[in-house]
């Protein structure tokens, strides 16, 4: 395989496991509550648009809707979420919020399977290929290189660099102190479960484009899941790094043996991850708190 063409593609599930990720690190800073629909709400909002680019009868326009569509779904998923969060693990039982997040998967895929029946999709995108140093490129897999990246380095800035990201930054470091700091900490919670929602919306509408809307093209949230925990699941650097390597290890395995061992990839990271280094790659644990 050409150099540039397997380091488009490596970018490609990069930048989705990484947006996956983001979204899993974004609710355990908050909320201290692993997020295991990450998966089931991209599929789900990949099926969406799809639907509704069809009904608006393609071309720009419907492609316009579908996105818009699927982004409405998303932010009605994170709203829902935050609302049981709210409800059910009041108490500060984080461990019922994880929970939550894991029926809302089961629940994503029973609705998959009774809408869509568990059809396996083509995304109408253009499949058509045009010659880069040599190698033939897809020029989807480079929008998704591009966009993601964009994506990606903006939620980055405004985390890091913005009022906003400083304020989400008190929310997750002591929430009661942020409240009496005059912070609204209740409205930036929902606001991250809503971004948090939307940004596994614009994995699921990658991986849909790479490759296949399915049911179990749900599986990819796992991959985003184990990069959050290989970076320390509060590092949404760490969560970068995690995806990187992640998408490099399937693409190596599928490169050099087969497609079908890089399925394992992301089990046999996280035993190794787990056995020595728990903490993830930056190698420290940082200790959240709302209390």
């Amino acid at each position: 395989m050409n150099p540039v063409s397997f380091l488009i593609d490596l970018l490609s599930s990069a930048v989705t496991y990484a947006l996956l990720a983001l979204a899993v690190v974004l609710a355990y800073r908050t909320s201290r509550v692993l997020m295991f629909c990450v998966g089931e709400i991209g599929m789900t909002c990949a099926y969406v648009l799809h639907d509704v680019w069809g009904w608006a009868g393609g071309g720009g326009a419907g492609f316009a809707a579908g996105l818009l569509a699927a982004f409405a779904v998303a932010a009605v998923i994170g709203w829902i979420l935050y609302l049981l969060l709210r409800q059910l693990s009041a108490n500060g039982d984080h461990f019922v919020g994880t929970v939550v997040t894991i029926a809302v998967s089961i629940f994503l895929e029973g609705v998959m399977s009774a809408v869509w029946a568990g059809e396996t999709i083509q995304m109408p995108f253009r499949r058509d290929t045009f010659v880069l140093a040599g190698a033939q490129i897809s020029p989807v897999s480079l929008a998704i290189v591009v966009i993601g990246g964009v994506l990606i380095g903006g939620l980055l800035l405004v985390f890091y660099r913005s009022r906003a990201g400083i304020e989400l930054q008190a929310v997750a470091g002591n929430w009661r102190l942020a409240v009496l700091s005059g912070i609204p900490a209740a409205r930036w919670l929902s606001f991250v479960w809503i971004v948090a929602a939307m940004l596994c919306a614009v994995a699921g509408l990658f991986s849909g484009a790479i490759s296949a809307v399915s049911i179990g093209g749900a599986e990819i949230g796992f991959s985003g899941i184990v990069a959050a925990i290989m970076g320390g699941l509060t590092s949404p650097v760490g969560a970068l790094a995690g995806a990187l390597l992640l998408a490099a290890g399937e693409n190596l395995t599928s490169l050099f043996f087969d497609a079908r061992y890089s399925v394992v990839v992301p089990v046999l990271f996280l035993v190794l991850l787990l056995a020595l280094r728990p903490a993830g790659l930056s190698g420290r644990v940082e200790r959240i708190s709302r209390t």
